[in-house]
């Protein structure tokens, strides 16, 4: 700010947002171009545009970004029309989302390009040209996994380098959660599904930046990863945990957080 003026960067195209504050110049905003050129963006940059942009939205009141900041999770559950009303699901990350289908808690979506789609229409409640999709596609095909701040100069530690013999051996781990994408792309029967859902199948979530998508399970009922392996898998079906002692489960627990 500087006096009776405020400025503001604007991040898809380069330049800054001179806005008057006196009530002269209400609603006066003055764009100053930081570069020669205008900015031509690529699909990708389309894309990223267009997810953060709540002019695609009837009424203009959401974006994808709302539920999904960083294309990650907001940590919520949301009860969305596309697998019935009174049974909400915890926001999952569009990280690998394109590379792991069906998507949705339940499955409900064939592959992520069907549910951009369906998510503009359905939740957005707006009709777009099929190419603000692709660009959204562009985009999320193009996230990178972020490193695990529990990695150790970008190496597991001790106690994850034991869990790790854990996750793929004693407990069972990896025949569902396969590296590298660290799931099986299929839909498995817990008995953790109840309510409207109860006997069906939920998607295998990659484990990728689970160390950044808590709370955890369809319904994020488990607020941490050690009530996911403990408390809420008292049979065994979601790995073998049962029987492995505390010191075990924190070496467990490690090793998925560095993922």
């Amino acid at each position: 700010m500087n006096n009776d003026t405020a400025f503001a960067a604007l991040y898809f195209d380069d330049s800054v947002a001179e806005i008057s504050l006196t009530s002269q110049g209400r609603n006066k905003t003055d764009r100053i171009p930081l570069v020669n050129e205008d900015v031509v963006l690529s699909e990708e940059r389309k894309g990223e545009q267009y997810f953060h942009d709540a002019e695609l939205c009837f009424q203009h009141w959401q974006s994808c970004i709302s539920c999904h900041p960083e294309a990650r999770v907001d940590g919520l559950n949301w009860d969305l029309m596309n697998d019935g009303i009174g049974n909400p699901k915890n926001t999952r990350s569009m990280l690998l989302s394109h590379a792991t289908p069906p998507v949705m808690s339940l499955g409900v979506r064939d592959k992520a390009e069907t549910a951009v789609r369906a998510g503009i229409r359905y939740i957005q409640f707006a009709i777009r040209p099929d190419e603000d999709a692709q660009a959204i596609d562009s985009y999320l095909k193009a996230l990178k996994p972020v490193a695990s701040p529990y990695l150790q100069e970008g190496a597991l530690t001790e106690s994850a380098q034991r869990g790790k013999e854990l996750f793929h051996n004693q407990g069972g781990c990896a025949h569902c959660h396969p590296a590298p994408l660290y799931t099986d792309l299929k839909l498995h029967e817990l008995g953790l599904t109840q309510g409207l859902d109860e006997g069906k199948a939920v998607d295998t979530p990659t484990l990728v930046e689970i160390w950044r998508t808590a709370p955890y399970l369809h319904d994020g009922r488990a607020a941490t990863l050690h009530e996911v392996l403990k408390q809420y898998n008292a049979d065994d079906r979601h790995g073998k945990t049962k029987d492995l002692d505390e010191e075990a489960l924190d070496d467990l627990v490690a090793f998925l957080l560095s993922l």
